[in-house]
C-alpha cells in the first residue's frame, strides 16, 4: 500500500512537471514591430560580417528594412501616432517574409558550389 501510494505520488509529480515544461512556449517573449526590425537589422549586419551576405544583398535587405519602417511611419501618421492590430499583423507577416529571406540568402551563400 505504501509503495502504491509513493508510485502515484511521483506519477503527479512527473506528469505536473511535464505539463509546466511543455507550457513554456505560452510564456516565449512577444516582440514589438520596433523590436523586431532592429533584430533585422543586426542579422543582416552579422550576416556581413560572417561574410555570408554580399554587399548588394545587404544593400538589397537594407532598402527592404527600410520600405518597411517607411511604411511603419506611414501607418502610424494614419493613427495617431499607434498601430492598429491589423497594421501590425501585416508589419509582422512582412517581416516574417522578410527573415525568412535573410536566412536562406545566408544560407545559400554558405552551401552554394
Amino acid at each position: 500500500m505504501r509503495k502504491s501510494a509513493l508510485v502515484t505520488a511521483l506519477l503527479a509529480i512527473v506528469l505536473s512537471c511535464s505539463f509546466v515544461i511543455s507550457s513554456q512556449p505560452a510564456f516565449a517573449k512577444r516582440w514589438t514591430v520596433t523590436q523586431r526590425i532592429d533584430k533585422l537589422n543586426s542579422e543582416i549586419d552579422e550576416g556581413r560580417k560572417a561574410n555570408e551576405l554580399t554587399t548588394k544583398q545587404v544593400e538589397t535587405l537594407k532598402k527592404d528594412v527600410a520600405d518597411i519602417k517607411a511604411r511603419i511611419a506611414k501607418m502610424k501618421a494614419k493613427n495617431g501616432e499607434k498601430l492598429s492590430v491589423p497594421d501590425t499583423k501585416k508589419l509582422h507577416d512582412d517581416m516574417t517574409d522578410l527573415s525568412v529571406k535573410i536566412v536562406r540568402m545566408r544560407l545559400n551563400n554558405v552551401y552554394s558550389d
